[in-house]
């Protein structure tokens, strides 16, 4: 029995851990240690902006012409667009846009490889001292490249994330996807990380790194880009900042059906990125692996935690008893409760916002418990659909 006790507040402390004392630490961490970059208003670096697209012909327009409306010198950035073998109008659009924009590329490529294979390539030809890495679907506010470039005057910074934005379409709410609340909870981490420096894993649809400190993506192992470059540069004694004034949007995808499977798909490219820069994991800058260790990888096993939580509390509460551990128990059936009525809410359009948290709570641990189990059978393709926008 004491082993059954030990696992249950093992598993109890990593869950609060990962998802209430991290963030509570790392926000007291950012008030004491945060660090002060020197922002130059004087020039700016050129930069090249990087898309990788695939049969984004819903998106891809208004997302290159807001990045020609940005409040910076267009002699001093590029736009390229590579087309991982789209086979809609995507190629047409980019090719019109072209024709008055003499700042945009295109590279058509015929044979769909995946991002992380067109961005490589796409670094190779690019101009700027400050590469950006955009989506898609991703909109800039005007001052989103200005504000980002600002960083670059000060020699300790090796990248800089963007805040991202998401927007909720109108069936969302019925569809119970709460990922946009989900995410002002992420990047209010992400914001304390990085005002020590040390964030772990950029916005994906707006993020920046001096070319210098590039490592292209291996070949033959699916990575998470965003996360395996802002780690990269800390690997390289960088720092890796947030700037929350350099804005972007983007809209969450339709129903929580469709956020579930995108987060199954990044888990398990998510395990092999940390294999990548494993060293970090016991970094002599203790804050890199203290914040790896607590906003990612205890995250991701959460599903196998909560697992055992459960059953060692069950096994507790009926053969030693006990009010503490009734409560907990009750709690975590209360939990449980709250995200089936989400799930039933959802199918009936009924909008209450504890249940549809609930639910997506528990429908966002079981995406990670299904990507876990396809990294460890090794079921996942180094390409996927995109996302319906």
């Amino acid at each position: 029995m004491d082993f059954i006790i030990l696992i249950f507040f093992l598993s109890l402390f990593l869950i609060l851990h990962t998802y209430i004392f991290y963030p509570i630490s790392i926000q007291l961490l950012s008030l004491l240690f945060r660090k002060k970059y020197k922002k130059d208003k004087g020039p700016l670096p050129k930069i090249s902006i990087l898309i990788s697209a695939y049969n984004e012909e819903s998106v891809i327009e208004d997302t290159v012409s807001g990045l020609c409306n940005q409040n910076y010198d267009p002699q001093k950035y590029e736009i390229i667009v590579g087309s991982d073998g789209s086979s809609d109008k995507t190629n047409d659009i980019i090719l019109n846009l072209i024709e008055n924009k003499p700042n945009i590329l295109l590279y058509q490529f015929d044979k769909r490889r995946g991002k992380k294979f067109v961005i490589n390539d796409l670094v190779e030809k690019a101009n700027g001292e400050v590469l950006v890495f955009c989506d898609s679907n991703t909109i800039y506010n005007k001052d989103a490249l200005s504000e980002l470039a600002k960083y670059y005057a000060d020699r300790r910074i090796g990248g800089v994330s963007g805040r991202l934005e998401l927007t909720e379409k109108s069936d969302t709410v019925s569809n119970a996807n709460k990922e946009a609340t989900y995410w002002r909870y992420e990047s209010w981490i992400k914001n304390c990380e990085g005002s020590l420096g040390y964030l772990i894993g950029a916005n994906g649809g707006i993020y920046s790194i001096k070319k210098e400190y590039f490592t292209s993506m291996p070949e033959d192992i699916a990575v998470v880009d965003d996360l395996y470059l802002s780690l990269k540069i800390l690997e390289q004694d960088k720092d890796m900042a947030y700037c929350k004034t350099a804005i972007a949007s983007e809209t969450i995808a339709p129903s929580v059906k469709w956020e579930s499977e995108r987060k199954a798909r990044i888990i398990p490219r998510s395990f092999e990125t940390i294999k990548q820069v494993k060293k970090l994991l016991l970094s002599k800058r203790i804050l890199i692996s203290y914040n790896i260790w607590s906003h990612k990888i205890i995250r991701w096993f959460s599903p196998l935690i909560l697992f055992l939580l459960l059953l060692s509390n069950v096994i507790i509460a009926f053969i030693s008893g006990g009010i503490f551990y009734s409560v907990t128990l009750s709690l975590i059936l209360i939990l449980i409760f709250l995200g089936i009525i989400g799930f039933i809410g959802s199918k009936l359009n009924i909008n209450v916002k504890i249940f549809q948290l609930s639910y997506y709570f528990l429908i966002s641990n079981y995406a990670l418990m299904k990507g876990l189990y396809r990294y460890l059978t090794k079921k996942y393709k180094p390409t996927w659909e995109p996302t319906p926008r």
